[in-house]
């Protein structure tokens, strides 16, 4: 029994959460029972909500110094304990958002109309980052068997010696399939890209949901190596904070930090907000515990989606279960129904709100991502929308 209770009913009704009101904007319907947005429905740690109620107690919130030991020993601190990496103060840098450095990133790096490399399916917003900065999209499948993702090395070699590419973006673990990198996959991957002078943005915001967490193996720790590249990370999938307007760079190349700290300046977008700095203290001093446990909820939940697929809906769907993130790709090819009848069946008869695979490029269109950072409640109600909106399907074929 953990001291954690996952399973607590909390409202975010008056909060304007995304999550819940931008449902009509994404699926065209209000009221949706909402599992698209990476967005848990889980508490942030009580010990993260304490430090905040306590900072705000002191009433003022003036520009704020993160250039201290309270921002870089957490870091280290959490790092070293759980990624088995020893960082640097001068390697760490912060910055507004994640989105926000992979862009001033590209524009370091590129001029428009040059090659960005991703590997589909792919994290959504990197596709939109691509088409605001002009860039030429460059696409290097997955290979899918059995459930399960991998990488064809060569497919990757070739694809970027033929297409002149200058940036590669890296999901690590990969959002939206789970797939957790080895340490020799991302060897020979830098390596490729060193080899033909390809950046290396590794976004790793969710790299504290694996399981186990030993499995985990950041591109940080081949910066002696492969010093053309960058890791960007944060709080707030983790956490549960990603209101709160921070994230961090960790990297060899401290002329590209630079660049983003100058993008930042340049844009009067680079006030640290004191909030975050507290939380960022409470979180990797004192929440190890608390993530240990989530982690395992999220694995229970995961568990309970696949045994209720495995029983109700394998004529449907199938899942394989993913060892990172809170997200389940769910394979619904064996169904022989279109990504629009399923999307219009769970909106229409399960009033859900469930991400489409082609909102990640998936090359199948046979997919949908699921997001179980909920308490066990909702996921049970959920599959059994899920169950009722295929009924529905084959009812009516």
């Amino acid at each position: 029994m953990t001291k954690f209770n996952f399973d607590e009913v909390t409202s975010r009704e008056g909060t304007y959460s995304i999550q819940y009101e931008g449902t009509e904007m994404i699926f065209g319907k209000k009221g949706l029972a909402p599992f698209w947005i990476a967005d848990m429905d889980i508490k942030t740690p009580e010990a993260i909500r304490e430090a905040l109620k306590a900072r705000i107690d002191n009433g003022i919130f003036g520009y704020t110094l993160w250039q201290t030991d309270s921002f870089y020993e957490p870091i280290k601190k959490w790092w070293s304990a759980r990624h088995n990496l020893e960082l640097h103060n001068e390697d760490i840098q912060y910055v507004t958002s994640v989105l926000f450095a992979v862009s001033a990133v590209l524009k370091s790096k590129t001029e428009p109309g040059d090659s960005v490399m991703i590997t589909v399916p792919t994290y959504n917003s990197f596709v939109g980052l691509l088409e605001e900065n002009n860039l030429k999209r460059i696409e290097c499948p997955l290979d899918l068997n059995n459930g399960e993702y991998s990488l064809d090395i060569d497919k990757f070699r070739k694809t970027i010696e033929e297409n002149n590419v200058k940036v590669y973006l890296h999901c690590n673990p990969h959002n939206p399939t789970g797939l957790i990198w080895t340490k020799e996959q991302q060897e020979e991957m830098l390596k490729i890209c060193e080899e033909n002078n390809v950046y290396f943005v590794s976004d790793e915001i969710h790299k504290d949901f694996i399981r186990p967490k030993e499995l985990f193996y950041s591109v940080a720790n081949l910066f002696d190596t492969y010093k053309n590249s960058i890791v960007i990370t944060g709080l707030g999938k983790s956490f549960n904070l990603a209101s709160l307007p921070f994230a961090y760079t960790i990297s060899k190349d401290h002329e590209t930090q630079r660049e983003i700290t100058k993008l930042m300046n340049q844009l009067h977008c680079g006030t640290v907000s004191s909030l975050a700095l507290v939380a960022l203290e409470a979180a990797y001093n004192d929440c190890g515990d608390w993530m240990d446990a989530l982690n395992d909820y999220i694995h229970d939940n995961l568990v309970y989606v696949k045994n209720y697929i495995d029983e109700n809906l394998s004529d449907y769907m199938s899942l394989e279960i993913p060892q990172a993130t809170y997200l389940a790709w769910i394979d619904f090819s064996k169904s022989g129904f279109t990504n629009d009848e399923v999307k219009k069946a769970f909106v229409e008869v399960g009033r859900l709100a469930i991400s489409p695979g082609e909102m990640y490029l998936d090359p199948t269109n046979s997919h949908v991502r699921f997001n179980v950072g909920f308490r066990r409640e909702q996921i049970e109600n959920a599959m059994k929308q899920i169950e009722k909106s295929f009924k529905h399907l084959s009812e009516n074929k």
